[in-house]
């Protein structure tokens, strides 16, 4: 864990929760998981551009982006939130991924006018549920809000209470629970947010998936992360092709496991029915709760709905579509 949103919980008052997920709302829910890479500059626009498969000038202070860095395979490296506050942009992205990411924009930066940063002490993250509709919380998935001038909420996709991220300064937070009330002073833990993010049908990759699947085959398409009329960008001619031939060959599906056993992501899937022992797709996500894991996985078209599916070294557990 990254461990940069629980000290700026702390800060404001908040204490550690060991609740699995919250029931209640206003909640709150650390994102040690994350982190936050800033880019500035004039020329920083144009670096995204060319290395993200969003189209980066549709991004403004009223609007985030769900996108993804892929490698010139058209494999996906990170998928990233992107917001846009003034000049600068702010990718919000899996924590154990920041450092390799930075590294591989940095590389392309050469003489241009671009400055990057990973988690600047100024910036604050958490994420929150609410299930009231004030004017200060945006209505619609990825709208975004400024508050309090040097902060920003994004609302994300979410199956229960609508849930936020808030990014921005120290005193912005305090204002922003000063507005929402009074509120259990617990915030939940990364988990939490994570198994929300699952329900939801958001992928994250890890350092042991990243450049695993191409966009469609997580999803990444028909979750509005990938823009088939902007311009060239790294992986670009991989992920066209097979979107305009019609070629994609695995699809992304929430399905639950009853089992006990150790799952994690990157295991492959098998099936009882399948002429070979090849495998038929993996785990991308797996969240567990009492005994039922909630796991995304990218299945080969051909088999969605088979039965007697299990995981590598699970053979006599198999999963449940939804």
């Amino acid at each position: 864990m990254h461990d940069h949103s629980t000290p700026f919980l702390s800060a404001l008052g908040f204490n550690r929760s060991d609740s699995a997920i919250s029931s209640i709302t206003p909640a709150v829910y650390c994102l040690d998981h994350l982190a936050v890479l800033t880019l500035s500059g004039q020329d920083a626009s144009t670096l995204l551009q060319g290395q993200s498969t969003c189209n980066v000038s549709d991004a403004s202070e009223k609007l985030s982006l769900l996108g993804s860095f892929c490698s010139v395979k058209g494999r996906v490296i990170s998928t990233f939130l992107l917001l846009k506050q003034r000049d600068e942009f702010q990718l919000i992205l899996p924590a154990d991924l920041a450092e390799s990411i930075s590294k591989r924009l940095k590389m392309y930066v050469l003489r241009a006018d671009v400055k990057i940063q990973i988690s600047p002490e100024k910036i604050g993250l958490f994420g929150f549920a609410d299930n009231r509709v004030t004017p200060y919380l945006p209505a619609n998935d990825y709208q975004t809000m400024s508050f309090n001038d040097n902060a920003a909420i994004v609302k994300l996709p979410s199956t229960a209470a609508p849930r936020f991220i808030f990014i921005g300064s120290l005193d912005s937070a305090q204002a922003l629970f000063e507005k929402m009330g009074t509120t259990d002073r617990d915030f939940c833990p990364a988990l939490a947010w994570e198994f929300l993010d699952t329900l939801a049908g958001l992928p994250s990759m890890t350092s042991a998936t990243s450049e695993s699947w191409i966009p469609q085959s997580i999803n990444l398409d028909t979750l509005g992360a990938i823009s088939f009329k902007k311009g060239c960008y790294t992986g670009q001619e991989i992920i066209a092709r097979t979107h305009y031939k019609g070629k994609t060959k695995a699809s992304m599906h929430h399905v639950t496991l009853t089992s006990n056993a150790a799952i994690t992501p990157g295991l492959k899937l098998f099936s009882l029915d399948s002429d070979s022992n090849q495998s038929i797709g993996e785990v991308v996500n797996a969240l567990q709760t009492e005994s039922t894991w909630q796991l995304l996985v990218s299945v080969k078209n051909k088999q969605i709905n088979a039965e007697d599916i299990f995981i590598e070294g699970h053979e006599s557990d198999f999963i449940s579509w939804l």
